[in-house]
């Protein structure tokens, strides 16, 4: 803009060759545009870590377990699990806190295998340190703590919030990571979870994950086996306290939060249902983003309006990123209560009433979801590429540019891991408190158990690092297949979703019956025993899921090989569908053509739907096919076809 501002466009300019710009354009104008050029290019942008987390209760889930997920949606974060095992303390103890870091190594300690220094890497100097407990327990962690031995599981997600508190002269000493991992130590119910961190945030202060109002927010969905609560939090205007709501999710509900606060309505003399920071409304009235009047509406007052608010600096308000994950988890979880999508978070429900009982496979398939056959299809469109990829790249000049925006999906690229907390108040037989746990994006994964209290597990997964290839690294396994995908997501994605359906079925086969006898031994008193045997059962599974995998890649590899489908027979053509052609027009000329904006499919897709492998009606003149620029109107022959138009379908191997 600043460019067509100043240079006058030559008259000839349509005529003009390429090479003569400089000389007719003078040198200022040049430079001018290039130094804007740089600028927009260097406005990188910077996702926080936008997870998912969704909550069901008891009475919500098929065997009466708790359960709680979280997605690390970072691209940059140290994926690697770690055991944290339970320690007495020397009185006048002081605990450690460490300053916000979750890439590799997001911790250099002696408190798992998993931290032991290696390589010469030193152990950072704490921020500061608050006294230790006589006992704390034992637990399992990644970027946050998740899992303790009592049962205590939580969920993640980053939020925007109203008071971001500047890294300058930081004197806040707590971020997420550091209460999830204390309340993981001190705590046994959700409760005390949320009353510990709300005081030692008040106390000591808070700060967001990530840098600005973005990440000045955190919500942690927690669950103990009897409850599941929802704990919200954000600095406050002194940048040396908190403000802090928690909220209890009603029996037979589910909950989910997206990169947005989700408490609403709450009223802090209801201790039963509610919790606040100390003198909430006074204290947030004063800070003037309340008035005083009606009913204090924690996401009103305390998280901006998504539709108005850059989530990414420098690019426009994306509302759809959070609200479209609501919709699509609620809508599927209770079709019953009719949540519509939207972009406006308030006309969204805090929880809905689960239509039918959950079970942890039909959770951890939610987080496999795409918008597969909604409006929002993540598979359609030439976005998705020929073969359907519901894979979209972030950031970039285009978007700044444009403004525009696509689905955002549960199942990222850059998801590091996904897992599902189950805990159970009532340790019947097989009733074994667990934390599934699938590397990289959970679409083409598999989840795996880590039992409370076994420390035991495949190394697989607590060593490797982005920034550096490693196959005996499970996230790296897992990783190069996710990627390996793109090359033709529709076809692929058969053979992956056939694999995960074997191998999670195959893992629900022998851990059935193994938990059933740890139980038995546990209730006995052989407690030894019981943790013993679920740690080889653990590290076996896991090693074999691994193993599995890294071999199922280079099968993919094979066949996929060179564009072909190279199994059962070798070099077997795939080719492009043929509505990817249409839309770019394709025929006896071939010089680059571009597609055209349009609201309708190719002719192609309707009646020959998204292939590849399309079969050919033989009665079609392909001359009676009007085309521009790739996109047709709905042509005469297609609805003479009648059943055919809707019978001819594509067959995929």
């Amino acid at each position: 803009l600043v460019w067509l501002t100043f240079y006058k466009v030559p008259q000839d300019f349509p005529r003009m060759p390429r090479a003569s710009w400089p000389s007719r354009c003078g040198i200022a104008p040049q430079l001018l545009c290039v130094w804007l050029s740089a600028f927009l290019l260097a406005q990188k942008a910077c996702y926080v870590n936008s997870c998912t987390t969704i909550g069901v209760t008891a009475k919500a889930s098929s065997d009466g377990s708790t359960m709680v997920t979280h997605t690390a949606d970072c691209a940059q974060c140290d994926s690697r699990v770690a055991y944290i095992p339970a320690r007495d303390w020397p009185a006048g103890t002081k605990r450690p806190i460490y300053k916000a870091k979750l890439d590799y190594p997001r911790e250099i300690s002696n408190r798992s295998e998993t931290y032991r220094p290696v390589g010469g890497q030193q152990t950072p100097i704490p921020s500061g340190y608050i006294p230790e407990v006589e006992h704390t327990f034992g637990y399992w962690e990644a970027i946050y703590g998740y899992l303790n031995e009592h049962g205590l599981g939580l969920g993640e997600t980053t939020s925007a919030a109203n008071f971001p508190v500047s890294r300058t002269n930081l004197t806040a000493l707590f971020w997420i990571r550091p209460l999830t991992q204390v309340v993981m130590e001190r705590c046994r119910t959700a409760r005390c979870a949320v009353d510990t961190m709300g005081s030692l945030a008040e106390t000591y202060g808070f700060y967001g994950e990530d840098p600005g109002a973005s990440g000045a927010g955190e919500c942690l969905i927690l669950a103990d086996g009897r409850e599941v609560w929802v704990f919200e939090i954000t600095g406050d205007p002194t940048g040396k306290s908190a403000f802090w709501a928690a909220a209890r999710v009603q029996d037979g509900h589910v909950v989910a939060s997206a990169n947005n606060f989700v408490i609403r309505e709450i009223n802090c003399d209801d201790t039963e249902n509610f919790r606040c920071s100390t003198d909430l409304l006074a204290r947030a009235q004063k800070a003037g983003v309340w008035d005083g009047k009606g009913a204090f509406d924690w996401m009103g007052v305390m998280a901006p309006d998504i539709r108005a608010f850059s989530y990414t600096p420098g690019y426009a308000p994306i509302p759809m990123y959070t609200t479209a994950r609501l919709w699509r988890l609620f809508s599927r979880v209770s079709p019953s209560s009719g949540v519509m999508l939207t972009d406006n978070q308030y006309a969204l429900p805090f929880s809905v009433h689960a239509d039918a009982p959950l079970t942890h496979r039909q959770l951890m398939d939610l987080y496999r979801d795409h918008y597969e056959g909604t409006k929002i299809d993540l598979t359609l469109g030439p976005l998705a590429g020929p073969f359907g990829s519901p894979n979209r790249m972030e950031g970039g000049l285009g978007l700044k540019v444009l403004g525009g925006q696509f689905a955002r999906s549960l199942s990222l690229p850059r998801t590091s891991y996904a897992l599902v907390i189950q805990s159970f108040i009532e340790k019947h037989a097989g009733a074994l408190d667990k934390m599934w746990f699938a590397s990289d994006a959970p679409a083409s994964s598999v989840f795996v158990p880590f039992y409370t209290n076994v420390s035991g597990f495949s190394s697989s997964y607590r060593i490797g690092q982005m920034a550096e290839y490693d196959d005996r690294s499970a996230w790296w396994v897992f990783d190069f297949v996710a990627n390996w995908m793109d090359l033709n997501y529709r076809l692929m994605s058969i053979d992956v979703k056939a694999k995960i359906a074997t191998l999670q079925d195959l893992i629900d086969e022998h851990r059935e019956p193994m938990e059933a006898t740890a139980s038995k031994l546990l209730a006995s008193g052989q407690t030894r025993q019981a943790l013993e045997r679920l740690a080889d059962f653990q590290t076996d599974l896991q090693e074999r899921v691994v193993d599995t995998w890294r071999k199922f890649g280079h099968f993919l590899i094979m066949k996929y090989n060179d564009g072909h489908l190279n199994y059962p027979t070798v070099a077997a053509q795939i080719g492009y569908p043929g509505w990817w052609l249409q839309t770019f027009n394709v025929d006896s000329n071939i010089r680059p053509k571009w597609g055209q904006p349009s609201a309708t499919a190719p002719s192609f897709f309707e009646l020959y739907g998204p292939g590849p492998f399309e079969h050919m009606l033989p009665q079609v003149n392909m001359a009676a096919s009007a085309v521009y620029n790739g996109v047709s109107a709905p042509l005469a022959w297609v609805s003479a076809a009648g059943v055919w138009g809707i019978a001819v379908q594509y067959v995929a191997v």
